[in-house]
């Protein structure tokens, strides 16, 4: 079998990166980005994505280390995956495995099925997100769509 490789515009859309959010907390960064994913998937509200997204991070920090968080989680009614990219106008504190905080989160929406293509995601934006100069790039972005172009890039 013959595995694809997975690219970052295939789950990532411009309706789904936004640029600077203003945030005090992990909860309420959280609670911001399900609201703006809900906005434009009609198959999914702001509570159950919310909901998902905190239970994940009971269970462990999704961040992983240079500013970096990766929230996901499997969702009933989701369709395929989603990916949404955010950075903030300041760090949050997101128990990093560095202990530097969060300024970059790439959420990802799974359905509740999919298992390989889910895993392959992952390790493409480990894959990614590895390169300072990305990272740099993706923090210095001041608009939605200059965001989007910088990640995909």
């Amino acid at each position: 079998m013959k595995i694809k490789k997975v690219k970052i515009e295939s789950i990532l859309a411009p309706e789904h990166t936004h640029c600077k959010l203003i945030a005090r907390s992990k909860k309420r960064v959280i609670e911001d980005i399900a609201i703006k994913l809900a906005a434009s998937i009609d198959s999914l509200n702001a509570e159950d994505i919310f909901a998902k997204l905190i239970n994940r991070e009971k269970l462990g920090s999704t961040a992983i280390g240079h500013g970096i968080a990766i929230p996901h989680c499997r969702l009933d009614g989701c369709k395929d995956i989603v990916g949404g990219l955010f950075t903030l106008e300041q760090a949050v504190e997101f128990q990093a495995i560095d202990d530097k905080p969060v300024d970059i989160l790439f959420v990802l929406l799974v359905p509740t099925e999919e298992v390989a293509e889910h895993l392959e995601v992952l390790a493409m934006l480990a894959s990614k997100f590895e390169s300072e100069k990305y990272r740099q790039r993706l923090i210095r972005a001041t608009q939605n769509k200059e965001l989007y172009e910088t990640a995909i890039a």
